[in-house]
């Protein structure tokens, strides 16, 4: 049933609108995606503009625009103050408010052929029947559940399958109000919130609901517009906030959508197309689609000082889908609602998605391999074929797929797969050579408690271990167990060296180096060609070299005991812990899953916990402080490093204006002579 409905679709849009396979035809825009990675990328035009809906009918400024199942188009103009129905070829049909209606905003049509108006002039929703007589009006809810001072300004509207009205108000903070088809009150929905901040969270630890109710708080904007699609899910945007701009409602009225899925800030309105895409453009004149989980498909138009200029706009106010894809965009200033018709890449790509949607995978492809063959970084394509291939259990063609797109939740259960399959095969064989080396290993010693076949070797690696450096090297393993007696002898017999530290300090560099390349890919969000050298060897250097000069001078000033080359050598060998395991636990995540997550992270945290008190200690009996005199010293060390870098960066700021002031000057003579 789904194949035939592609078919059916692929066929319409072919047959109906022949200018779809125009994918090279120029366009005052550029049309733009993302990357697996994040990255903003220009691709194949995704939408055409083929002209002017209504050309020949008056529209003066079109404030919304509705498309009914049966594809008649609604526009809601407040310059001629009536909502006009058009068929799809832009022949009026139906004008509904003429002499009723003031400033209608929005518009919507029900099941039934029913026209709902937003009508912010007069301050009410009108409900006219099919025919155009006015059938109900909706004013301000009597409730007092609305609240006294609540503001009843309706801009956008919108109906349920069950007859439920949503209206979008100005300054509705409260939520969207929601009224029965009587005109019943029923509560207001979806209402936006904050972004958590630290303040935020705090005021909510120590207030109850009725103290917030009393406090000056922030309030979050009103949703803007709305839309509801074919299973009665409600979307919302909002202008001014890029925190939850776009919204996909659930029925409790929480947003189902990723918070951050958009950086926009300036979104108007909002269209749902009937395989679940969202479209939305902003007061800039760019459009936006997505998928139905908030991935960005394509970006593209914008804005134009120019009347006329087709496929850009002067101030756009709402955007519609029909339902084989194509848009329409009203224009305020220029009166006028443009069309935009799909270009075949972007067919084939709805295509594979509606395919994808309803979970048929392996169908779906062909159609993926088709718009890779077309832009291979497009990384949603990547994410759907890794799916199909993953259905067909290919499962290492998939693991690659998932790490194109980048998709770790997914590049984690096909690599679940392929370990559970290496082990099925080789598990008995790895326990044979865990056996055989155990049983060696008694063996040998067995045969070396007998007749000492080992002595030449414990003989070199004695003599190896009492080399100087080798034996200031192995030092560092007994800060791991015993810090303080460690430190002592540091300290007052210089059991170790500079060069011994400054040896170790190159091992840190390198082992760090080492997990930008070998941490596994479920762990790292690491873009290894984007790695600098140079700049990865400061991030490492430069905090330790600036931790050991600062609190070097800190200790002198408050009585510290500890000398320069004391401080220098206990913080490499403060970090033994890191210097010894921070490799093997690396290793360790590349065969790992997410199921496992747990055992990298811990292992990780434990490094750096047990470093952190070693070096506290060490610095305790380095300078012969108290407990609450090294975590002074600490507090005020950290301190100093901030000053030292913001000194530094002033000294860099003032320096370059210097330079480029000199310059000037320099361009200046050159120029007059």
């Amino acid at each position: 049933m789904r194949e035939f409905f592609i078919a059916v679709f692929s066929f319409l849009l072919i047959i109906l609108f022949p200018t779809l396979s125009s994918a090279s035809v120029s366009v005052p825009y550029k049309t733009e995606t993302l990357t697996a990675d994040g990255n903003v990328i220009e691709t194949q035009t995704a939408y055409v503009p083929i002209g002017l809906f209504a050309k020949g009918t008056e529209i003066v400024n079109p404030e919304d625009i509705y498309i009914d199942q049966e594809g008649y188009i609604y526009v809601a103009d407040s310059g001629t103050k009536t909502v006009t129905k058009f068929d799809n070829e832009g022949n009026v049909i139906k004008v509904y408010g003429t002499d009723v209606l003031n400033q209608p905003m929005g518009v919507h049509a029900d099941r039934n052929g029913d026209v709902y108006v937003a009508d912010y002039g007069n301050q009410k929703v009108f409900k006219f029947q099919e025919d155009g007589d006015l059938d109900e009006e909706y004013a301000r809810p009597e409730s007092p559940l609305f609240g006294k001072n609540a503001p009843y300004k309706p801009e956008k509207v919108s109906v349920d399958k069950r007859g439920n009205i949503y209206i979008i108000g100005e300054s509705a903070n409260n939520g969207i109000i929601q009224l029965s088809q009587d005109g019943t009150f029923l509560g207001y929905y979806g209402a936006n919130t904050l972004p958590p901040s630290v303040g935020t969270f705090v005021q909510d630890m120590i207030t109850t609901q009725r103290q917030k109710a009393n406090l000056f708080m922030k309030e979050p904007p009103a949703s803007g517009n709305i839309s509801i699609d074919e299973q009665g899910l409600v979307y919302t945007v909002t202008s001014g906030t890029s925190w939850e701009a776009i919204r996909k409602l659930n029925i409790a009225g929480g947003n189902v959508l990723p918070s951050d899925m958009t950086e926009e800030n300036n979104l108007v309105d909002i269209s749902v197309g009937s395989i679940g895409n969202i479209y939305t453009i902003g007061n800039d004149g760019i459009i936006y689609e997505y998928d139905s989980s908030g991935n960005l498909l394509f970006s593209f138009g914008g804005k134009t000082n120019e009347n006329n200029r087709l496929g850009l706009t002067m101030q756009p106010s709402s955007i519609e889908v029909d339902e084989v894809g194509r848009l329409y965009v009203t224009d305020r200033e220029q009166g006028n609602i443009q069309v935009y018709e799909p270009t075949e890449f972007t067919t084939v790509l709805h295509q594979g998605l509606a395919l994808f949607e309803e979970g048929y995978y392996v169908e779906s492809e062909k159609y993926w391999n088709e718009i890779l063959r077309l832009n291979s970084s497009f990384g949603l394509a990547h994410t759907a074929k890794g799916e199909a291939l993953y259905k067909q259990q290919q499962y290492d063609e998939a693991l690659k797929e998932f790490e194109l797109a980048n998709d770790k939740g997914d590049y984690s259960n096909a690599f679940w797969e392929i370990r559970y399959r290496w082990l099925e095969s080789n598990l008995a064989s790895a326990f044979m050579i865990i056996f055989a080396f155990f049983t060696a290993r008694f063996a040998i010693r067995y045969a070396d408690k007998k007749k000492n076949i080992l002595e030449p070797a414990r003989r070199k690696t004695k003599k190896f271990k009492s080399q100087s450096l080798v034996k200031e090297l192995l030092f560092l393993t007994r800060f791991i167990k015993h810090p303080i007696d460690s430190v002592y002898y540091l300290k007052n017999y210089e059991r170790v060296s500079i060069l011994s530290a400054t040896l170790l300090y190159l091992v840190l560099v390198v082992e760090y180096l080492l997990t930008i390349y070998w941490t596994g890919f479920l762990f790292t969000n690491r873009i290894l060609e984007n790695v600098n050298f140079f700049f990865e060897i400061g991030t490492v250097l430069i905090p330790l070299l600036l931790f050991i000069v600062v609190n070097y001078l800190v200790s002198t000033i408050t009585d510290g005991e500890g000398k320069f080359r004391d401080v220098y050598i206990g913080t490499i060998y403060s970090l033994a812990p890191i210097i010894l395991f921070l490799l093997p636990v690396t290793l360790i995540s590349n065969v790992l899953t997410f199921n496992e997550a747990f055992i990298y992270t811990f292992s990780m945290q434990i490094i750096i916990v047990w470093s952190v008190i070693i070096l506290f200690t060490t610095i305790k009996e380095i300078h012969d402080f108290t407990f609450w005199g090294t975590v002074r010293n600490i507090l005020v060390t950290l301190f100093g490093m901030f000053l030292t870098v913001l000194v530094f960066f002033v000294l860099y700021v003032l320096f370059d204006q210097v330079i480029d002031f000199v310059i000037s000057i320099i361009e200046e003579v050159i120029l007059r002579v």
